[in-house]
């Protein structure tokens, strides 16, 4: 199994240096996102994005899902003090997520196919969720040799294209695959 955020680590990922992150909003931007929508943030730690899904979908709702309790508790804590009613936590196993089939509008995995042990059956899995015509955001780190200055080793990194392949046999159209900054990509599909 690939190794997981620590939750030691809590501090550092809801407040990322510039060169660890990106603003939610240059990845919300680029979704078909509706404030209306359900959607879930799979593998959200402790909820850095979430928070923002949430707030974009206030007539909605946005399922913070992640392997460790620990984390979703961080994330209840940031939906308390940020007076969101429409979050909720759920603790899942690594390929295998809660919800029903075809029960959501859309899905972010973000930072989180370099620590999964089966990237593409995670793929599979949120589009399992996925209602017709809904949409999955994917966001990683991009390949680099060497030791890279940031994020993940180079070993744990998932090819974009591989990335996009995979989705696409899953019958999905790429709306988008992109760089989204100096150190990730973005792809985003639609079913």
């Amino acid at each position: 199994m690939s190794p997981k955020s620590s939750v030691d680590n809590v501090e550092a990922l809801l407040n990322p240096t510039l060169e660890e992150t990106y603003d939610p909003q240059s990845m919300i931007a680029l979704v078909p996102i509706h404030n209306d929508q359900h959607v879930a943030d799979i593998g959200s730690g402790p909820g850095w994005l979430s928070i923002p899904l949430a707030k974009y979908v206030y007539a909605g709702k946005c399922y913070a899902v992640d392997v460790q309790k620990e984390m979703l508790e961080h994330v209840t804590k940031q939906a308390t003090s940020a007076k969101l009613k429409n979050v909720e936590t759920m603790v899942s196993k690594e390929n295998t997520i809660p919800l029903d089939d075809e029960s959501l509008d859309g899905v972010a995995l973000s930072d989180v196919l370099n620590e999964a042990s089966r990237p593409k059956r995670l793929i599979k899995e949120a589009a399992r969720l996925l209602k017709k015509s809904g949409w999955i955001s994917i966001v990683e780190w991009l390949p680099v040799e060497g030791k890279p200055p940031v994020g993940p080793a180079a070993s744990r990194r998932v090819d974009q294209q591989e990335i996009r392949e995979a989705v696409e046999a899953l019958g999905f159209t790429t709306l988008t695959s992109r760089q989204l900054t100096p150190h990730r990509y973005i792809i985003v599909a639609r079913k």
